[in-house]
């Protein structure tokens, strides 16, 4: 958490942020996608920083978690976790949509084991992404593997009140996945949410760029929406990339601005949940460097909107 100052008309304001601050662990130390070796001893810096109310990780061996949790006694507060599986999904290519069933319930193993281990770990949400796009006499077929699997881990999840989170990506640029833009992906949530009401959309705002939304669409979906990501998509020439670097970084896109839009929308929406960093520190950089940038786009962003009320 954090407050800050503004002044408007001549009068001074002190205004707490009005949302839990997470940030993906796994992309401020990016070799945690593949590997959870070091998890641990990585993830407590950012524990150790009060700013961050949540932390989004990556599946970790049971020696790594308690490792940290018991370094976690020491802090004398109170931190969120929440799992991420998209490495399951992007790097390890369990695909949740796939379209031979084989393939699709391999994918519903292991997702559905993680959800059964964030279950027992106390965890506060499970965050997943659909599998890649395929051509277009497939797409039904896809999608029906998509809500099968999904609602097997929704179902999982219900018995230990945890919500889903399905995350959209592009599907022209870069990851290329099935669940692209929002109109798309609350037809298929809406499918799913029919029995599992614990099934919310994740919009990132590095992915507006690669999708053509922008944080106003949001309104539309308010209904859907339970958990938000923070970043910047990346303009290398004319191809735009999913690649998360810090704000400031050449190439990247989003900027303050975009963030105090995202802010404004999320406040005249009613919006509840937390917002996550998700930040990838590029050639060169320090982890803890894109980490600094980035909470202080979100200061300056929160201000923006405090200064235009």
């Amino acid at each position: 958490m954090f407050y800050t100052y503004s002044k408007k008309d001549s009068i001074d304001i002190i205004t707490k942020f009005p949302y839990k601050i997470g940030i993906v662990t796994f992309m401020v130390f990016p070799e945690l996608l593949k590997s959870d070796e070091g998890a641990a001893d990585k993830i407590k810096l950012l524990a150790e920083d009060p700013f961050f109310d949540l932390l989004e990780v990556a599946p970790m061996s049971n020696a790594e978690w308690i490792k940290l949790q018991d370094y976690l006694k020491g802090l004398n507060r109170e931190i969120d976790f929440a799992l991420g599986l998209q490495p399951e999904i992007l790097v390890r290519k369990y695909n949740p949509s796939a379209v031979n069933e084989d393939e699709r319930k391999k994918a519903e193993e292991v997702l559905v084991k993680w959800v059964d281990i964030a279950c027992a770990r106390d965890m506060c949400g499970v965050a997943l992404c659909s599998g890649p796009i395929v051509p277009e006499t497939q797409r039904g077929k896809a999608i029906e593997s998509f809500i099968k699997t999904v609602s097997a881990m929704a179902e999982k999840a219900s018995k230990c009140n945890i919500p889903i989170y399905i995350e959209t990506f592009d599907v022209i640029w870069d990851k290329k996945r099935l669940l692209g833009n929002l109109e798309f992906a609350a037809k298929v949530i809406d499918e799913i949410k029919s029995s599992y009401p614990n099934v919310y959309l994740l919009w990132d705002l590095s992915h507006g760029p690669l999708l053509g939304e922008k944080p106003e669409d949001l309104k539309s979906y308010a209904r859907y929406l339970g958990h938000i990501h923070i970043g910047c998509s990346k303009k290398v020439g004319e191809k735009l990339y999913d690649w998360h670097p810090g704000f400031y970084r050449p190439g990247a896109i989003n900027d303050e601005h975009d963030v105090a839009r995202l802010l404004r929308v999320l406040l005249d929406i009613g919006y509840r949940g937390a917002v996550s960093f998700e930040v990838k520190p590029e050639e060169g950089q320090l982890p803890m460097e894109v980490v600094y940038t980035a909470k202080s786009v979100l200061e300056r962003a929160f201000q923006i909107v405090l200064e235009e009320w």
